[in-house]
């Protein structure tokens, strides 16, 4: 067996430039899912990844054991489960952690790719410089997670995907911004028109005090002692989530819902409102969910408006 010099300040920086790409693609993984975790237990997730990193390196030198078994793909993977599971802790081991998995190993290739490039462009094939490569790759990381989906979130996807709208119940209205989500496609059983999640606590502007309760309490029955002109307007609208299935949102058909889109008010019909009893933002940037289909509604009401009152020329292209 050849023997090996194996310098102790090389093999530290090693691991703590190891430790950071690791603790960064956590926390990427984090912020484009959106689910939530602490800084403590990405270190600790970090941790994980550093350790079986460690242990390859002493299996590569033949100081340690087991070298085929810990480069073993299915290996690999588990130590990158236990690492996601670790850092997002309580997280569903079924879906949840898969979607994690993706985006974990999604985000690592690209960053690992651009390091590896900018380590041979900027160097000798012979001689690529790792240094750098570890730098861009990280750079990387930062640009996805912070950068590349931070402001594509907060300016352009606030402005584009978050819209105004008005609810109109016996001439009660509210104004709130919903959320285009395409994750949303909820129908009515029975109309099987489409279906806008608000939170619960919006529309008790909407009804009375007494009405705008009886939505957390999920009782048809309550609805037609109360108020027996909204019992023929609700609906229940079944849903399935992680963790939850057959789950049950109160709905009700609206007098009208209008959407503002560039400074023209449309009117939507045949929609369903479904309450929901928590918060659908916890930063309140938003308090409803309107499903894409509604909005392309009103995007075609606008293009045909256009035809109209300008010819075809003034529609948009759907290139543009």
């Amino acid at each position: 067996m050849p023997g090996y010099i194996i310098y102790i300040d090389a093999l530290i920086i090693r691991l703590l430039a190891n430790f950071g790409f690791e603790f960064l693609l956590l926390w990427a993984t984090g912020e484009i899912t959106k689910v939530q975790t602490t800084r403590g237990k990405l270190l600790l997730g970090a941790t994980i990844g550093t350790a079986h990193y460690f242990f390859y390196l002493l299996a590569s030198y033949g100081i340690f054991p087991y070298y085929g078994f810990l480069r073993f793909f299915p290996v690999i993977v588990f130590v990158s489960l236990l690492m996601l599971f670790v850092a997002f802790y309580p997280v569903s081991v079924s879906k949840r952690l898969l979607n994690l998995l993706a985006y974990f190993y999604v985000i690592g290739f690209i960053s690992a790719g651009a390091g590896i490039a900018a380590s041979y462009i900027f160097a000798t094939p012979a001689r690529p410089r790792s240094t750098l490569g570890m730098f861009i790759a990280m750079t990387t990381i930062l640009a996805i997670g912070e950068l590349g989906w931070g402001i594509i979130q907060k300016r352009i996807f606030q402005h584009v995907y978050q819209i105004p709208i008005q609810i109109t119940v016996n001439d009660q209205s509210i104004t709130i911004t919903a959320l285009v989500d395409t994750g949303n496609k909820l129908r009515d059983p029975l109309t099987h028109n489409p279906v806008i999640i608000v939170e619960q606590q919006v529309i008790t502007n909407l009804f009375d005090s007494d009405t705008a309760n009886l939505f957390n309490q999920a009782n048809l029955e309550n609805f037609n002692l109360i108020n027996p002109e909204l019992a023929v307007r609700l609906r229940v609208i079944p849903f399935n989530t992680i963790g939850k299935e057959n789950g049950m949102l109160i709905g009700f058909r609206p007098d009208s819902v209008s959407i503002k889109n560039n400074n023209t008010i449309y009117n939507v019909r045949n929609v369903i409102v479904a309450v929901h009893q928590q918060r659908l933002d916890p930063e309140g940037n938003y308090q409803a969910l309107i499903p894409p289909e509604i909005l392309s509604e009103v995007t075609s009401a606008s293009r045909l408006r256009a035809v109209h009152e300008g010819g075809p020329q003034h529609a948009t292209s759907s290139h543009s």
